[in-house]
């Protein structure tokens, strides 16, 4: 070891890193020392590259304390150089989802401008990811940091795609579309694989969804992003098997069995369940060579195979995966019960062979079959309470429902209206209520009384009807009604007094003006 091997090892572990992070493979990790601040970035960076998080954050956090401890006394320096580790600090948080804090540590490079110019443009370039449609003037602003001449000319070819890419959105986002359309070709003529997705976006945006698959498959692209999108385009143009064929391309997804449930609908979908069936057999068998997984989640997962092969009644096609199962597991209870089932639909007497291959149940003394079998069929828990009770808690519950028939139940008096007269019910209740005796007129009715009542019969009209029918009355009386009666003497009209005041003169009428 001399004076420069650390610098030595600082140069390497960056090589690896880079390489790690701008390939489509990583490489593996050589034997550094982790001795200086620089070295754990290096070695986080790699971590980065290769997904693992948790041990990227622990060899920043050592980052830190070790430039924090090398430059105490320049205060400068320590912010320029913890710059580029808070940078990567914000990206581990940002791949977590926990994006507020990223964007504290970014807005700190930025404010602080302490790192260099490629740091600086990662932060911004970051910070667009993070606020996606949102926040466009805070993203043109940022975008500015990341592409100018001097920066661009530092960075690598795949950070300068991606800033190019951002860029494209960013316009797509705020309606340029013309600015959307040149930038999209000047990728498109780069070579940026992502570069059809971008014309792709316009088409779909326009509902153009032939246009945008046929955009994405000229390029022949064998970028997973593309791939996918291609699928979902398929997907929504009713193309069920090609959407499948597409998925299958996605090297990383291959053997997920999330993904092989999707491609397994999306079969059944397009060429029926028996294409589905085939297609769950081999992927079956693929995870299976593959020695991923454990021999119980390939159980479970061809039992679940069986299953649906069951359900899409196909009896014979669920008893071959059974039996190649059993021939794994002999043991498998579950496996030989769900082939008695697929036998009993199609060869009974098949099914009653492999039922002879059941274990035997011990059934502990302690337990009455007989009640077992009352207790059948029964399904609520007051039901089952009723069955299971003994012949002595039954006698006792006769007897005392056969007592409290026996007792007499004392008849209540039935409650009277709370305005019922002490004589008895009320003699003119079928009587309007304003032709009662008892009824009282509020004041501003009173003088209100004719004409009122039910169709015009009231009291007061019967009145006045019988005071005008002479039929009833004597002759004297209705002579002496008939002759005309003395006029009552008028007072002569006084005179009217005249007031002492002058009367006032109207105004003159002036001459009219304009």
């Amino acid at each position: 070891m001399d004076s420069y091997t650390n610098e030595r090892e600082t140069n390497l572990a960056a090589a690896l890193a880079s390489s790690s992070a701008f390939k489509s493979k990583p490489v593996k990790w050589v034997g550094v020392r982790e001795s200086t601040y620089e070295l754990c970035y290096n070695s986080a960076c790699h971590s980065v590259s290769t997904g693992d998080v948790d041990a990227a954050e622990q060899k920043l956090e050592k980052a830190t304390e070790l430039c924090k401890k090398e430059f105490e006394d320049d205060e400068v320096e320590t912010k320029s150089e913890l710059a580029p580790i808070n940078v990567m600090k914000g990206l581990c948080l940002q791949k977590r989802g926990n994006t507020k804090e990223a964007l504290e540590l970014y807005n700190t490079v930025l404010k602080d401008k302490s790192g260099d110019n490629q740091t600086l443009a990662a932060a911004a370039n970051n910070i667009i990811c993070i606020n996606k449609d949102q926040n466009m003037f805070d993203s043109k602003k940022k975008l500015k940091i990341a592409t100018t001449d001097t920066v661009r000319a530092k960075l690598a070819a795949s950070q300068t795609n991606s800033i190019d890419f951002n860029s494209c959105l960013l316009s797509f986002y705020t309606n340029q579309l013309e600015q959307f359309k040149k930038k999209s070709l000047q990728l498109q003529g780069a070579g940026s694989p992502l570069a059809p997705l971008l014309l792709a976006t316009s088409l779909v945006r326009d509902k153009k969804f032939e246009d945008a698959l046929t955009a994405l498959q000229v390029g022949n692209s064998q970028d997973e992003v593309v791939q996918l999108s291609i699928a979902e385009l398929m997907k929504k143009t009713g193309s069920f098997c090609d959407s499948a064929d597409a998925l299958k391309k996605v090297q990383s997804m291959s053997n997920k069995p999330g993904a092989i449930s999707l491609m397994a609908s999306l079969t059944l979908l397009g060429a029926g369940p028996a294409a589905a069936a085939d297609y769950l057999d081999g992927a079956l068998e693929d995870l299976r060579n593959s020695g991923d997984y454990t021999t119980e989640q390939l159980t479970g997962w061809a039992l679940q195979v069986a299953k649906f092969n069951l359900a899409q009644d196909m009896p014979e096609k669920a008893a071959q995966n059974l039996e190649n199962l059993l021939a794994r597991d002999p043991a498998n209870i579950k496996a030989l019960a769900l082939l008695i089932r697929s036998y009993s639909l199609f060869d009974a007497p098949r099914a009653h062979e492999v039922a002879l291959r059941l274990p035997e149940i011990d059934i502990p003394s302690d337990i009455d079959l007989e009640q077992l079998e009352i207790g059948v069929g029964v399904t609520s828990g007051r039901g089952l309470r009723k069955v299971i009770q003994p012949e002595e808690e039954k006698i006792n519950e006769a007897n005392r429902r056969f007592e409290t028939k026996e007792k007499k139940r004392k008849k209540k008096k039935g409650k009277l209206p709370k305005e019922l007269v002490e004589g008895g019910p009320d003699p003119e209740r079928w009587i309007p209520r304003q032709e009662r005796s008892y009824y009282r007129r509020k004041k501003r009715n009173r003088n209100e009384a004719i004409g009122k009542g039910s169709q015009g019969l009231s009291s007061v009209n019967k009145a006045a009807e019988a005071a005008l029918d002479m039929s009833d009355k004597p002759k004297k009386v209705v002579e002496e009604e008939s002759k005309p009666s003395k006029p009552n003497p008028t007072p002569p009209p006084q005179p009217k007094q005249q007031s002492s005041k002058p009367k006032s003169k109207g105004k003159k009428k002036g001459k009219g003006k304009w």
